[in-house]
């Protein structure tokens, strides 16, 4: 956090005590937050799609133990709760996106490397210690994404820089496109890490659709490799893996032949997303993008996956953010960051292949999150004046008619 201790005894001393006593209990007695996740299960409405979400019991004491290992993890947590967006933040991002590697082996036609004129960064790969140095000057972190635009598994630290975070009773999750899964038993050493979750991409129900919106791919190698980690998944005690669909144009057609796919290549979470981004570019790729399900499409959707026994759950940010109130606005430039594989910090994963966005070096984070580029970048935010790399993602229609924010 960065509030004094004084300043925070003040404002949340007693919320920290009450909080620290949680965590002790539930690491003490984890029987007693096995029965609260299942109640919780047991009660979910599963008439609706809902977001996605990790293994709640696995994903919450993780959390715990980390609280109780590292005091200053829980009270920079409980700042961030309660903060406001303002132009200085109090607290420090309790999650981060950290890039791996850069570099991929597919030029999907929906991904930043399908723009003309983008090029390669000048240091595709982060090293192991980097990465180890950025995490120890940061301890406030609960949970940590492991990737960025290119594929992680090309990255021969991946497994350390796993291992590491969760080392550090950190939650770690990653996406991977599945083609590198059988080198080396990589689907072995992944989920052997420890990490909370490995999402793959898979974008086409048929090789036809697939090869077609993920160029260089492989279908039958990766539906191959995907049962294989599969199959070992299911000799664990809980699930680590989420089929990853980001709908378009190209595959819409295919909606529920996605289910039955997930199914038979042994997943049993799978999301659909309909986010589709021009990667900090304005109208980018409006071709592809799709529409949101209707009624009926979500009640055939929770009908095949109930009858495949796959839990599906839908990643929908079609509701763009507003200017006009600081609750309406996206909420990365107050709490969250992309580490590029260069160590450049860049406000959003969204536009985490633009070289031209540099938010200084990620080994000094905590000392770029409140400077001054960082407190004009949100003020711009607070007061309307959205930077062009953020427009897409804004509801600025509206927004220009009232004017900005005074």
């Amino acid at each position: 956090m960065l509030l004094d201790q004084q300043t925070f005894e003040q404002r949340f001393g007693p919320r920290f005590e009450e909080a620290m006593a949680e965590a002790r209990d539930y690491v003490d007695h984890p029987d007693k937050l096995r029965a609260e996740v299942d109640d919780q299960e047991a009660g979910r409405d599963r008439a609706k799609l809902s977001v996605p979400r990790p293994d709640q019991y696995a994903y919450r004491m993780m959390n715990y133990r980390g609280f109780v290992r590292f005091p200053e993890r829980l009270k920079n947590y409980i700042v961030a709760k309660a903060d406001i967006r303002e132009e200085y933040c109090d607290s420090l991002p309790v999650m981060m996106d950290v890039e791996p590697d850069s570099r991929c082996n597919f030029r999907c036609i929906m991904c930043a490397r399908a723009k003309e004129g983008v090029r390669s960064k000048d240091k595709p790969r982060l090293t192991f210690d980097e990465f180890r140095r950025f995490m120890d000057t940061n301890p406030q972190f609960v949970e940590v994404k492991v990737q960025g635009v290119g594929e992680p598994l090309l990255n021969p630290d991946l497994f350390d820089m796993i291992s590491y975070a969760i080392s550090r009773d950190t939650w770690v999750r990653t996406t991977v496109n599945g083609s590198l899964l059988h080198k080396d038993e990589n689907y072995k050493r992944l989920i052997d890490s420890g990490i909370g979750e490995v999402q793959t991409s898979f974008d086409g129900a048929t090789k036809e659709v697939f090869e077609r919106i993920r160029v260089g791919s492989d279908f039958e190698r990766i539906v191959a490799n995907l049962k294989l980690m599969n199959e070992y998944v299911a000799t664990k005690d809980r699930d680590y893996t989420r089929m990853w669909v980001l709908l378009q144009n190209n595959n819409r057609h295919q909606l529920l032949d996605f289910i039955e796919l997930a199914a038979g290549m042994g997943f049993r979470r799978m999301t659909y997303s309909v986010v589709l981004t021009g990667w900090g570019e304005e109208d980018c790729f409006d071709d592809l993008k799709t529409k949101a399900f209707s009624p009926e499409e979500e009640a055939r959707i929770i009908e095949v996956g109930k009858k495949e026994g796959v839990d599906v759950s839908v990643w929908n940010c079609t509701d763009r953010f507003r200017v006009g109130s600081p609750e309406t606005l996206c909420p990365v430039p107050f709490s969250r960051a992309f580490i590029a594989s260069d160590l450049r910090i860049i406000p959003c994963g969204t536009i985490g292949y633009s070289p031209e966005v540099d938010f200084g070096n990620a080994l000094e984070f905590r000392k770029h999150w409140n400077s001054k580029q960082y407190r004009r970048f949100r003020r711009a935010h607070l007061e309307g004046n959205i930077p062009k790399f953020c427009r897409e993602c804004y509801d600025l229609d509206r927004a220009e008619e009232r004017g900005p924010r005074k």
